[in-house]
């Protein structure tokens, strides 16, 4: 069995991961195993969506061609692969889907929100997928700055209060146009994350920080077609409130498993605490450049 740290969990698990941090320990808080999954979840608390069931204890997501996982009690993954399923991709959905419905069964809140480190506490840079999130803080890296997480962080609020958050694994993803604009050397097929997808793995794992931090502020990182120039502003507690709302990975798990209050409630301390930032940016030009430069104005 393999030995991980990932998303702030002790991990044993059959399946190699070279994307998580090995980490060794005597009790696991996960055991990631192969096997055969059920065939459907059963009881009056079951959401069924396409390919998948969610109950507040259960996770059942039957990924087309790729492989089936079963997530219960936040504790246990199971997954069974299927013939067309590669491997790379087995292990993709299992640290996004199958690493969120463990959280969500833990009460722990996962964030879409990649992030660097800041004056001894982290920046946060919110946004759906294709936000530019993970080229951001390659383009920070590239600065100097340490990355801290990629494209998710778990949120989880502590005895007096303060909201903390832990980063994922040490790995960012790019796609290839992002390896030009951030002047990252490209790397070769072999870090490709999915056969036939341009996207590829920046590891930096010599330099992965998985320490519970506080946090500095939040960017709300958006792409605009009707945009030239790039619009920052300072949100209220209340806007700040409704963006991040929006970012929260995985919001069908969120629901489903009834943990809606546990984010409101950690949402609401959050922001009382933090400052928060809305950054528009034009989905067509590369604003790149200037867009680290009007960021870095508001650390």
């Amino acid at each position: 069995m393999h030995q991980y740290w990932a998303y702030g969990l002790l991990v044993e698990s059959e399946i190699e991961f070279p994307e998580l941090l090995p980490f060794e320990f005597e009790k696991s808080d996960v055991t990631l195993c192969i096997g055969k999954t059920p065939e459907t979840l059963t009881g009056e608390d079951v959401v069924h969506r396409v390919r998948v069931s969610i109950s507040p204890n259960e996770y059942l997501l039957k990924f087309l061609n790729i492989a089936n996982y079963y997530v219960a009690n936040g504790n246990e993954i199971v997954i069974q692969p299927l013939p067309e399923g590669d491997e790379k991709s087995i292990r993709l959905f299992a640290l996004s889907n199958a690493f969120a419905a463990i959280l969500y069964q833990r009460n722990l809140i996962p964030l879409h929100a990649s992030g660097i480190f800041y004056n001894g506490n982290v920046i946060l840079f919110c946004g759906i997928s294709g936000a530019g999130k993970s080229t951001l803080v390659t383009a920070f890296q590239q600065k100097g700055y340490i990355v801290f997480t990629d494209d998710v962080c778990v949120l989880q609020q502590q005895d007096n209060g303060d909201i903390t958050v832990v980063p994922s694994y040490p790995m960012v993803k790019l796609w290839e146009d992002s390896f030009k604009k951030t002047g990252l050397s490209m790397v070769g097929e072999e870090k490709r994350i999915r056969p036939d997808l341009p996207k590829y793995a920046n590891f930096y794992h010599e330099k992965f920080n998985n320490t519970r931090q506080k946090i500095d502020k939040i960017f709300i990182i958006e792409k605009n077609k009707s945009l030239i120039d790039i619009e920052l502003q300072e949100l209220t507690n209340l806007e700040a409130f409704k963006e991040i709302q929006i970012n929260v990975y995985r919001s069908l798990q969120m629901n489903a498993m009834q943990k809606r209050n546990i984010f409101f409630t950690i949402l609401s301390n959050l922001t009382k605490k933090i400052t928060v930032y809305s950054v528009k940016r034009s989905a067509h030009n590369n604003t790149l450049t200037e867009l680290l430069k009007l960021i870095e104005t508001k650390f």
